[in-house]
Parts: structure tokens; sequence; C-alpha cells
């Protein structure tokens, strides 16, 4: 069926990690507006849920979850 889910998610763990990276340079940039600020915390609010489901489903299949 193609790639493990695990390996899948580890993938898009680094990926998610590295947009939330950029997204906390721009949120740092004091030329965007109230607008633009309060889009780039929408969307690091959106990328910390995915890599907390990403750490879940990854921590559950390695037999870490409590």
């Amino acid at each position: 069926m193609g790639r493990e889910l695990g390996s899948i998610f580890n993938e898009l763990k680094i990926v998610k990690d590295q947009e939330l990276d950029e997204c906390n340079k721009e949120l740092t940039n004091e030329n965007y507006s109230h607008i633009v600020k309060k889009a780039l915390l929408a969307y690091k609010h959106e990328l910390l849920e995915n890599l907390e489901m990403y750490d879940h489903y990854l921590d559950h299949k390695r037999g870490t979850f409590f």
C-alpha cells in the first residue's frame, strides 16, 4: 500500500516545524498590520494543533502514550 503512516507523520512533522519557525519569524515583523498578525496567529494555532496531533499519534505508535 505504500509507506507506513508513521513515516508520513514524521515527514509532516518536519515540514510543520519548519513552517512554525517561519511563522514565528514573520510574527516579529513590525511592519505588518494587526489583521496580518491575526492571520499569522491563526495559522500558528493551526500548525500547533497539527503538530500536537502528529506527536500524539507517534507517541501512541511508539507505546509511550499515557
